[in-house]
């Protein structure tokens, strides 16, 4: 007796694959603040402290669930863009909010990547989440 898997789709190997290069980039991102923390003259900023977070738990954790779990949607392949776009834009916010921090300085303009990484993080969350519910239902006959 053997037991047959079905293959994976493509879409979810493709949110494997998102997964990885988040983890990448958190990687990057930690090993970027710590050399940049150690010619800082012992000054620390908390945004570059965890400046790998946006992408580790933005990034890495949700498609790591979408890509290992048999029964979750992936997301249509623009709501995961702008949802990447959202991240990119909440970990450039950290990492020159640590470095306007470290330098001892500020900007009137670090609100807009605020702003706008979650405007681009909670629309394709809502939309997917919508689009999840919407589905549940035609699957139940609703």
């Amino acid at each position: 007796m053997t037991l047959y898997t079905l293959p994976d789709s493509p879409a979810k190997i493709k949110m494997r694959r998102y997964a990885l290069i988040y983890l990448c980039i958190a990687l990057f991102c930690g090993l970027f603040s710590a050399v940049y923390e150690y010619f800082s003259h012992g000054v620390f900023a908390d945004f570059m402290v965890y400046l790998f977070a946006f992408p580790l738990i933005g990034g890495v954790l949700p498609y790591a669930v979408l890509g290992f779990l048999r029964r979750a949607a992936c997301p249509p392949l623009t709501l995961a863009r702008v949802y990447n776009s959202g991240i990119a834009a909440l970990t450039a916010g950290s990492c020159v909010q640590g470095i306007l921090d470290i330098y001892g300085t500020s900007s009137v303009y670090i609100p807009v990547y605020w702003i706008l990484g979650g405007v681009l993080v909670l629309i394709p969350l809502a939309l997917y989440l919508v689009r999840a519910v919407v589905n549940q239902g035609r699957r139940a006959g609703i």
